[in-house]
């Protein structure tokens, strides 16, 4: 394995790096800001303690929502391509190894060039066990998984246009990850969260089928009445006498 090149950037709010390819597969390692990066089609969101993996040759960009600081390395025949994406350094080994890298490069001493080599090493063997145990992988699993958090978390108050802006993808790309990996499209997804939403305020007595219908985000109590019985394999009237 090969380091190609190691560079620190700061960039200004709004100055946004346009799309660029490299030589050697890049990881690119946040330590300050918030912003979102886009690898090979797929928009990911970055902040401090996230890292991207960029394929050698993968177009890229960088969008900086503030001022965002990085640390770019480049690595040759590190095996790294599989992970290409966004995650998270969880205990910040992953960036105290990149930083540790930058100082030892600026500093250029004795034995500098088998400690920069040892640096790398280091640094994919962490990139690996970083993915592994990331919270959050960006890659397309986890747009799905993020997605259907969401709408747990919003009781399905949200469209899936809506949906898909939050997530910063396209919805005919939303529609595609869900078929690929859900059991269901996000819509359905949303029409459960919103029947169990439904099924909690249908327990007071003082709201009408027509209201419950409305806060759930319903066109009509007709279409929620449909929809509910489809789902829940009863009418509201019939759940709120405890027929269901």
């Amino acid at each position: 394995m090969r380091l190609d090149f190691c560079n620190t950037h700061r960039c200004l709010r709004g100055r946004d790096v346009r799309f660029h390819t490299h030589g050697a597969l890049e990881v690119v390692y946040y330590t300050e800001g918030t912003g979102t990066s886009t690898v090979a089609g797929r928009t990911h969101r970055v902040s401090r303690g996230v890292f991207t993996v960029t394929p050698a040759g993968a177009a890229h960009d960088q969008r900086n929502h503030t001022d965002l600081c990085s640390i770019c390395v480049g690595l040759s025949g590190s095996g790294l391509e599989r992970l290409e994406g966004a995650w998270t350094d969880r205990g910040g080994a992953l960036g105290r190894a990149c930083a540790q890298l930058v100082r030892e490069l600026a500093a250029r001493g004795p034995g500098t060039e088998r400690v920069v080599a040892g640096l790398a090493e280091q640094i994919a063997g962490l990139v690996e066990r970083a993915a592994a145990e990331s919270d959050r992988p960006t890659g397309p699993r986890g747009v799905v998984a993020r997605a259907i958090e969401t709408i747990r978390e919003e009781g399905g108050a949200l469209s899936v246009a809506e949906l898909a802006e939050q997530l910063y993808v396209s919805r005919d790309y939303l529609r595609h990850l869900f078929k690929e990996y859900a059991a269901a499209s996000p819509m359905r997804h949303i029409i459960q969260a919103r029947v169990e939403r439904a099924k909690t305020l249908l327990a007071d007595p003082e709201l009408s089928i027509k209201e419950v219908a409305e806060r759930c985000g319903f066109e009509s109590p007709y279409y929620f009445s449909r929809l509910f019985r489809k789902a829940a394999g009863v009418t509201p009237s019939g759940y709120r006498s405890g027929d269901g």
